[in-house]
């Protein structure tokens, strides 16, 4: 009764009165670990829960209260084990199942943390804080759209509370909605104008929607909150509003030379760092801070179990030679959906992707879908399903079942357009897949030389980790894979591919452009040409360059860098001609 009334102090003091009388008392063991907890002695806490629990194996209080103190204690696998044994006791229990899911979500169990949040919704009475718990995982899952609904709901019944805006905007951020989450930043700063995570996240918003003088604004927002924001100072670099001066390269240097600033940071700063000297031509210095902020990137990835391995790829890639044949194709003729709405633009990364993308985009009847992993969980499932079995005898009912709703999703991206683009560039490793599940399906290769292309992804952080573009002869090893792959594709497909070539788009884009829309079966339209004033949400690193006139620059810039990429040359060096010809064989 004095727990519930809030004096902690005095119900401790009762309760050591019964455990002096009765140290075996499992119940009181129990409530004394409760009201340790809430006075914030995790420890005491967790060592009053354990001999409740040792002395009442079945009672689900002593377990619920270890799984909480051990959760303030760090112990997250061990919180998670009390928390399943909570559970298990009490399955009606909501407060179990919502301990359990704490933990599960440190352990970055999030399929498993959404499974226990998910029961204690059904369990009983839950608040705005269990939604955003719940959005919160899901978002790690991957499900933004989900996530963003309920933290939509979390808001519209807590308006005044910031963690369901905050939440709401990174969610449509996530789900490709940038005027979504645009509003939601708007709504969250409102209530917290001093929050720097959300004046970025709306400067993201804005970039991704071509509305760069703002994003710059908001920028200088961040940098005003956090003057050394390397995440601000490496978005105007890449919208071109960093000047490649000493003030600017001095306030990079002086992040980098911060004995306290995280790897993350050191990392942008380095690549941003990089950025300017190569545009100020200070190349040797430049590849300096690219090779530093990409050997950092290296290090922290490995320390996580991930490293590209060129044996591996190779591995993979090789069979599909034998696997998609003219022969083959034939054989898959009529088991895939005949529509010829998707289109798919691949190629290497830096390859041009996104300026194809936004040409064809700039048409009256073509929609930009942007980048998903679709196609390649399409692959997945049906692999999963249809283990040692040859794609092209995958039964045409399951591939219909994933094919339809895959078409109907374009279908609302797309409303009226009669080809929907899907512009993942490592969807070039799927095209024989594409080619059994949409046989009638455009397929654009695009093309480049193989040395501007490598270099440009060894300039680059991606946001998801390209551990292939941390190293020189990574990127090449992965180029040559994607090149081989580049040269069978053309083979096999049921429907010819175009194959476009970057510096043949830099040097006539008329000709070049025309032949896509050609391709694409559609009348020309000269707003093709002025793809830059085309407004769309782009959200890719080429989202300044596409906003453009095309510019050739680029073409041939890996020979301001030729004293540093020997490695990189050597694996390329059959694929690519002479070095004073531009283009790859």
């Amino acid at each position: 009764m004095l727990q519930q009334r809030g004096d902690l102090a005095g119900s401790v003091a009762l309760l050591r009165r019964a455990l002096s009388a009765d140290p075996a008392f499992p119940e009181a063991l129990a409530n004394l670990a409760r009201a340790q907890f809430a006075m914030g002695d995790v420890a005491a806490a967790a060592q009053s829960a354990a001999r409740a629990e040792e002395l009442d194996p079945e009672m689900a209080e002593a377990p619920l209260i270890l799984c909480r103190a051990l959760l303030g204690l760090g112990r997250a696998a061990e919180a998670a084990e009390a928390g399943h044994r909570a559970a298990a006791l009490a399955p009606e229990s909501a407060e179990a199942h919502e301990a359990l899911g704490n933990a599960l979500e440190r352990l970055a169990d999030w399929a498993g943390a959404a499974a226990a949040y998910r029961v204690a919704f059904d369990r009983g009475p839950h608040g705005v804080r269990l939604r955003v718990r719940l959005a919160g995982v899901l978002m790690m899952q991957g499900a933004a759209a989900e996530a963003a609904e309920h933290f939509r709901i979390a808001r519209d019944a807590a308006p005044e509370e910031i963690p369901p805006h905050v939440g709401l905007a990174a969610a449509l951020e996530r789900a490709d909605d940038p005027l979504g989450s645009l509003d939601a930043c708007e709504r969250a700063l409102a209530l917290a104008p001093g929050r720097a995570d959300m004046w970025l996240l709306r400067a993201h918003n804005l970039q991704a929607l071509g509305r760069f003088d703002e994003a710059k604004a908001s920028y200088d927002r961040v940098l005003a909150l956090d003057p050394g924001s390397p995440d601000a100072l490496r978005q105007l670099a890449l919208i071109n509003r960093l000047a490649a001066d000493d003030a600017e390269t001095a306030r990079l240097e002086a992040v980098l030379a911060a004995p306290g600033t995280p790897p993350e940071a050191r990392i942008l700063a380095g690549f941003t760092l990089g950025m300017l000297l190569d545009r100020a031509g200070a190349y040797d210095e430049a590849f300096a801070r690219f090779a530093a902020a990409n050997r950092l990137t290296r290090e922290l990835l490995a320390a996580r179990g991930q490293v590209f391995d060129a044996a591996a790829l190779e591995r993979e890639v090789s069979p599909w030679f034998d696997r998609f044949t003219p022969r083959e194709r034939i054989r898959a003729a009529g088991k895939g959906d005949p529509s010829e709405l998707p289109v798919f633009v691949v190629g290497m990364p830096r390859s041009g992707t996104t300026l194809v993308e936004q040409i064809a985009a700039s048409h009256s009847r073509v929609h930009g879908a942007g980048e998903s992993k679709a196609i390649i969980d399409m692959v997945r499932r049906l692999h999963a399903r249809h283990p040692d079995t040859h794609p092209v005898d995958w039964d045409q009912a399951a591939i219909r079942a994933e094919t339809g709703p895959y078409l109907a999703s374009l279908r609302r991206q797309g409303g009226n357009a009669a080809r929907v683009i899907e512009k993942l560039p490592d969807n070039l490793f799927y095209v024989g897949y594409i080619s059994i599940l949409f046989p009638r399906a455009r397929i654009v290769l695009c093309r480049r030389d193989l040395r501007d292309v490598c270099l440009s992804c060894y300039f680059q952080h991606f946001v998801d980790a390209n551990t292939w573009s941390l190293d020189l002869a990574d990127c090449a090893a992965r180029a040559r894979a994607a090149e081989r792959l580049a040269r069978l594709w053309p083979l096999v497909l049921a429907r010819p591919a175009l194959e476009l070539r970057y510096e043949a788009l830099v040097r006539d884009p008329e000709a070049e452009s025309r032949r896509l829309v050609a391709f694409l079966g559609l009348e020309w339209e000269s707003a093709c040409l002025e793809f830059h004033r085309t407004e769309r949400p782009v959200g890719t690193l080429s989202q300044w360059q596409v906003r453009q006139p095309i510019y050739a620059t680029s073409i041939g810039r890996w020979r301001h860098y030729r004293r540093h990429i020997q490695p990189m040359l050597d694996v390329l060096a059959d694929l690519v001609v002479p070095e004073d010809e531009p283009g790859s064989a």
